[in-house]
């Protein structure tokens, strides 16, 4: 029996080393599955160096400000107390910030103000402030270009033609795309986890396909931020960590170094699901967009794109309507359609998010292992807004 075993257990062996040299992409998905918060620190990473004058919210904490026992939904169609959403829900971090005084801080255990995260699909928000940044820069002239324009190497490929920027950051490029969560072999087999742990980007995207009309349906798709990422590297002549940190990290007043996931050493950075940062620093995204796209009296990016980022359109109002403030999805942001407040945010995988609500001039991060996947930000923000001193 014991021999058998051996057997068995080296067979096994040999078929997972043939899996890692014929095809490392199969034996990523395989080996890692469904991707953790620090999955990420298992691949090749590039660094967004921080600011050498950090903005530091101001401290203003108080008994008023005690979340715990306040009512929230929890995702699963409970009310709970927030102590219970914090700590069943696997919570790393919550921050909420009002008119740019820190009003609440709390960390699990073993995580602090200095830990970064994986942000999964917040990332996706950042590269929409990118294109918005080279189009305020000059690099790209308008988001009703064709995408082949940037991107001659999609030339040829059929529907290709009639891309444009627009498409992509709505959503509405008409490419394939199977997503995950349909079972463990299903999700083997999604193009999400496909583009997850590949090494070759760039030869992915050049074999993705179009099946439906440019701008005709909103699909959710990796592939639109990742063809973006690629055209954000072509069209400013470097990578796009570098242009993040240089436009926007740094003069946003970044405390700590961020990270893009990326292929290989030199390769394209994994926009749509691997973007590290800290919750303190993710909160001046949130600041930066209340403020229009000012520092201070130093202009970052212009407030028509914010506007036109995060203000629901004609066209996107029936994109989809998401949980139980029917979101809308417009350039890569999640805008709430039900009792209409102007709020926004950026969700990424396992109850990574980053509410903003202009109005009551409040921000909210979360990081979660795995996150109850309730929608309490409006809840929350309404109470540190009614409560305010």
């Amino acid at each position: 029996m014991r021999k058998l075993f051996k057997l068995i257990l080296g067979i096994v062996g040999i078929l997972i080393f043939i899996t890692w040299l014929s095809n490392p992409q199969l034996f990523r998905i395989i080996w890692y599955q469904k991707p953790k918060v620090d999955t990420y620190k298992s691949f090749p990473l590039r660094v967004v160096n921080p600011s050498n004058d950090p903005f530091r919210f101001i401290h203003g904490y108080s008994e008023s400000t005690n979340l715990d026992s306040l009512i929230v939904e929890n995702g699963k169609g409970a009310c709970v107390l927030f102590h219970d959403y914090f700590n069943k829900g696997d919570l790393l971090a919550f921050l909420v910030v009002r008119n740019d005084t820190l009003i609440y801080e709390k960390y699990k255990k073993g995580f602090n103000r200095s830990n970064i995260s994986n942000t999964f699909s917040i990332g996706k928000s950042m590269i929409s402030i990118l294109i918005g940044k080279a189009i305020d820069i000059g690099h790209i002239q308008s988001v009703d270009q064709k995408v082949i324009k940037y991107l001659p190497e999609f030339k040829g490929l059929k529907g290709f033609d009639k891309l444009t920027i627009d498409n992509l950051l709505n959503m509405k490029s008409g490419l394939k795309f199977k997503r995950a969560g349909n079972g463990y072999i299903s999700d083997i087999f999604s193009d999400e986890a496909r583009l997850y742990y590949s090494n070759q980007l760039k030869r992915d995207l050049l074999k993705a396909e179009i099946d439906t009309v440019p701008g005709s349906r909103w699909q959710y798709s990796n592939l639109d931020p990742l063809i973006l990422t690629w055209l954000l590297e072509k069209v400013t002549g470097q990578k796009v960590s570098a242009f993040f940190e240089k436009e926007i990290w740094k003069p946003i007043g970044a405390e700590f170094a961020a990270s893009w996931g990326v292929d290989h050493a030199t390769g394209l950075e994994n926009s749509p699901s691997s973007f590290q940062c800290s919750a303190i620093d993710l909160a001046k995204i949130g600041r930066l967009l209340i403020n229009q796209g000012m520092r201070d009296s130093t202009r970052i990016l212009s407030s028509d794109w914010i506007d036109r980022s995060v203000k629901i359109s004609q066209k996107n109002r029936m994109n989809i309507s998401k949980g139980s403030q029917k979101a809308t999805h417009q350039y890569f942001w999640w805008l709430p359609q039900e009792d209409f407040e102007g709020d926004f945010s950026a969700e990424g995988l396992r109850g990574q998010r980053l509410y903003v609500n202009p109005k009551q001039n409040i921000i909210i991060v979360q990081f979660a292992n795995q996150g109850y996947g309730g929608y309490p930000y409006r809840t929350i923000s309404h109470y540190f807004f009614e409560n305010r001193h």
